[in-house]
């Protein structure tokens, strides 16, 4: 199982379009019309995003936006299997949202069907057989299903005539989804870890429980054993969590942020805080530590690189070889406190006989960067007057 593409629904699908554009550096290539949605298609690597704006007011996206505010409302999977995937979500009591649609087309076959997920959160599975069009030819407009996908090659077939449009040719590339985290309430942590077991057959991987002076979250890293789908779920463990504020700022559970890996992380901050990309802030304190770590592996010129950047690191030693983990993450990229991304790096290393890459996630990593957002969290005004007064106060 993997990821196939992920829809948003936003009110301005061109507009964000353009956002992606500018600051991410994606593609735009398809635009159009299908069930009586706005869609931009937007691709970068294997990374397919649907920005969805409802065209009526009985539409999926219309429905959506009136029960949360802008975000992600579908994540869609490719199964070998259609069909054994439906079996299994269908025997767990699942909702079957839309049965299994065949369609054949020049180059090969497309199948899908859709059921109801966590909270408001729909998943799409998805066969492809052959080279097929992104969505179901028969009920998309011409220029949605013009864009091909080879799942062989892991990249978007386009005709000539948008491969010479596209609005965008920087090197900059994003290569896959690295993960998709999703937030549930309060004491539903085990109900949806759960949930993801037995329908999609995810399996529990690493577990963490983070907490600071003021807030905490629990979480749980979901992957599936033959595929690149991660989905660590998590919940708040306490009243005022960052969690517990996009809990209550979407009205409900949802996806939190998805992360997108790239192969070059410094360079590629780089040239994304020219794009003006907005990031959130590491303190410089945060590198002086590492430094001061026996086992840190970087050179003083290396950490002023990834300082330079603000971008998080973490490390894995063994005897063959070390790999190193680099994150940063975006501000929220809506209005509302409520979604944004990660940029990820997977660094690997040639130990004898393979290349070893960076696995999991490092505990430093999650708690520096659960301090990180809980800092923009205070400067929203989001944490009690208290946990703001301390805060402003120097360290000693």
């Amino acid at each position: 199982m993997n990821v196939d593409h992920v829809c948003f629904c936003v009110e301005d699908a061109k507009a964000l379009s353009a956002w992606f554009i500018n600051h991410l550096k994606f593609q735009a290539i398809a635009s159009g019309i299908w069930q009586d949605t706005a869609i931009e298609v937007l691709n970068s690597g294997s990374i397919y995003f649907l920005l969805c704006s409802p065209l009526t007011h009985d539409s999926a996206a219309a429905r959506f936006l009136q029960q949360h505010p802008p975000g992600v409302s579908n994540v869609a999977f490719r199964v070998p299997a259609i069909e054994s995937a439906i079996a299994q979500a269908t025997n767990q009591g699942v909702e079957l949202l839309q049965p299994i649609h065949q369609e054949q087309q020049a180059a090969g076959i497309l199948k899908w069907a859709e059921i109801q997920a966590w909270g408001s959160l729909t998943h799409t599975f998805i066969e492809r057989c052959g080279i097929t069009s992104l969505l179901p030819q028969l009920t998309s407009s011409a220029s949605l299903h013009s864009v091909q996908v080879d799942p062989a090659q892991s990249f978007t077939v386009k005709n000539e005539t948008e491969a010479n449009s596209s609005s965008d040719t920087s090197p900059i590339q994003f290569l896959s989804i690295d993960h998709i985290v999703l937030n549930v309430a309060k004491g539903e942590l085990d109900a949806a870890v759960s949930w993801y077991e037995r329908v999609l057959g995810l399996q529990p991987n690493q577990k963490f429980a983070i907490q600071t002076e003021y807030s905490g979250l629990c979480s749980q890293v979901m992957r599936h054993p033959l595929g690149n789908v991660q989905i660590p779920i998590n919940e708040p463990s306490s009243t005022n969590s960052q969690i517990q504020e996009f809990l209550t700022v979407n009205r409900g559970a949802g996806i939190q942020h998805i992360a997108l890996e790239t192969v070059d992380l410094i360079d590629a901050i780089a040239q994304l805080r020219q794009a003006g990309l907005p990031l959130i802030s590491i303190p410089s304190t945060y590198y002086t530590q590492l430094q001061a770590q026996p086992e840190c592996p970087f050179s003083k010129t290396a950490l002023n690189s990834l300082a330079s950047q603000q971008i998080l690191v973490d490390w894995h030693s063994k005897a063959e070889g070390q790999t190193a983990l680099l994150q940063i993450f975006t501000q929220p990229i809506f209005t509302q406190p409520t979604f944004f991304f990660e940029l990820i790096e997977r660094q690997s290393s040639l130990i004898p006989g393979q290349l070893q890459r960076a696995q999991g996630f490092g505990e430093g990593n999650f708690q520096a960067l659960f301090e990180a957002i809980e800092r923009e969290q205070i400067k929203r005004g989001n944490l009690p007057l208290l946990v703001q007064e301390t805060a402003d106060q120097p360290q000693k």
